[in-house]
């Protein structure tokens, strides 16, 4: 297991609790979520047992019923000898299967939420009762409800407070992608890759930290044949994953959200609320909804702009595989691909290509800011990640952006500037002009005479010392600093 330490000690802690415990764990599709718990009670040395059940899509209560009833005979031997088309019954059953039994027992309900997504047949009142009645009385059970729709379980089981199982979870686990170094570790540890600090955000870029897209990668092959293998050919595995993983995550209602995110990938920098709310025409209310599940899921995040308030939250996609999707898949028929040959490798040669590589590196970041800061080394605590912008008052003076914007304790400021080339970045007079006017803008906004502020640079092979970065850049930070 390469990657979940954090996880794997959240899991062994609350097996050896000496009371029944109840866990919830949600992340996207594909990341890993069925693995962890497979592998952490399939290796488990200690004497356990472990049930395992998985929920089926767009399937009637009666067929996962029996579903159900088929995995209790598979793991415990024993059939019910009434009928049983219930789920209050088929949990009755249950209990009276495993409360004889002393050592203590794993019981892992995977994608909870096509179980029953609107619980019209009442499978969440059926698990909390038979959890709660069977907590009172013993202290061996740990019960695991797993999913990918993090809305979903959210808003049924974790919000809701008529629901049946509310503040009756012990710990809630978010699993996320792999950031970028976990990436590279995955790579060459388990499957085998040999490749440059480079490599890693050309592949980040395109598939994100998604253990299964990255299982996809042959490690006999170069990079490119992967990409074209995975995205430019007529049977590539990831040509419909974004329309297989919204439906995945939000069923009929996945529409609503990719209307969202549709919209925010046609500018960089993303859209605030209310500009989404007019532009978009949605009620605020639900509005507000969706984009929360949208970062519950990971796809996007707000984005304050310094100093000022929530309504100047600007939301972003920041999802790597989403980003590449709508760039540079969305508009590609499956008669297109039966014409292609190799065409990963002509992106690769096009101006328009290495352009968005230096935003998609910029929105890496962003999602790998924790790596920042350990490279940065800085020890105070981190207040505030955000942007900042100033608009010309006159046509004597320049406007000034700042995209990635960090405050620490005690007035201190990093000023971010993310470069992505195959060699040294140089910067030259104009570009420097630019940073200095960045500074002296963002300056006359600070309220205090107190503060520290440092211009970091973050590339992929550093920055070039000339006559145009002394005395500007404070630090200069590389891929390597990053992965290492």
């Amino acid at each position: 297991m390469i990657a979940r330490k954090k996880e794997i000690r959240i899991l062994k802690d609350y097996f050896h609790k000496k009371e029944s415990q109840l866990l919830v764990i949600h992340g996207r599709r594909r990341i890993g979520k069925t693995y962890l718990v497979d592998y952490m009670f399939g290796e488990f040395k200690e004497k356990h047992i472990f049930f395992k059940f998985t929920g089926s899509a767009n399937l009637k209560s009666s067929i996962q019923i029996d579903y159900f009833l088929e995995a209790i005979n598979e793991w415990f031997k024993e059939r019910p000898t009434v009928e049983i088309n219930e789920w209050h019954k088929a949990f009755i059953f249950l209990n009276k299967i495993i409360k004889s039994k002393k050592e203590k027992i794993v019981i892992f309900i995977d994608e909870v939420a096509w179980v029953d997504r609107n619980n019209k047949s009442g499978f969440l009142n059926a698990f909390a009762h038979f959890y709660n009645t069977y907590k009172e009385k013993n202290d061996n059970l740990l019960a695991i409800l797993c999913g990918s729709n993090a809305s979903w379980i959210k808003n049924k089981i974790l919000k809701d407070s008529r629901g049946p199982l509310y503040h009756r979870v012990d710990k809630e686990i978010a699993l996320k992608p792999f950031d970028l170094k976990e990436t590279k570790q995955y790579l060459e540890e388990k499957n085998g890759f040999k490749v440059g600090d480079k490599n890693i955000p050309d592949i980040y870029m395109a598939i994100g930290g998604i253990a299964k897209y990255l299982d996809y990668l042959d490690p006999n092959l170069f990079m490119n044949e992967n990409m074209n293998n995975l995205f430019f050919d007529i049977n590539a595995p990831l040509y419909n994953e974004y329309e297989s993983m919204f439906k995945s995550l939000f069923a009929d209602k996945g529409s609503h959200y990719k209307k969202i995110i549709n919209h925010l990938s046609t500018k960089r920098i993303g859209y605030t609320l209310k500009e989404l709310e007019t532009q978009l025409k949605i009620k605020r209310t639900s509005l507000q909804q969706h984009i929360d599940d949208l970062i519950d899921t990971g796809f996007i995040r707000g984005m304050n702009r310094f100093s000022q308030t929530s309504k100047d939250i600007r939301y972003m996609i920041i999802d790597s595989f989403v980003l590449f999707h709508h760039k540079w898949i969305k508009g590609i028929s499956k008669n297109d691909l039966a014409l292609y040959n190799s065409y990963y490798d002509t992106l690769l040669n096009e101006p328009s290509y290495k352009i968005w590589q230096g935003f998609a590196f910029e929105v890496l970041c962003i999602s790998n800011i924790h790596l920042y800061l350990q490279a940065r080394g800085i020890k105070q605590h981190i207040k505030h990640m955000g942007y900042w912008s100033y608009i010309a008052q006159n046509k004597a003076e320049k406007g000034a952006q700042i995209d990635i914007l960090i405050e620490y304790e005690n007035h201190t400021y990093d000023i971010v500037e993310c470069k992505y080339y195959n060699k040294e970045f140089t910067i030259n007079k104009d570009y420097a002009d630019n940073l200095e006017n960045k500074i002296d803008k963002f300056k006359e906004t600070i309220k205090t005479k107190k503060y520290d502020l440092k211009l970091v640079m973050l590339s992929a092979y550093g920055t070039k010392d000339n006559a145009y970065s002394k005395g500007l850049v404070n630090q200069d930070i590389t891929l390597s600093d990053i992965l290492d």
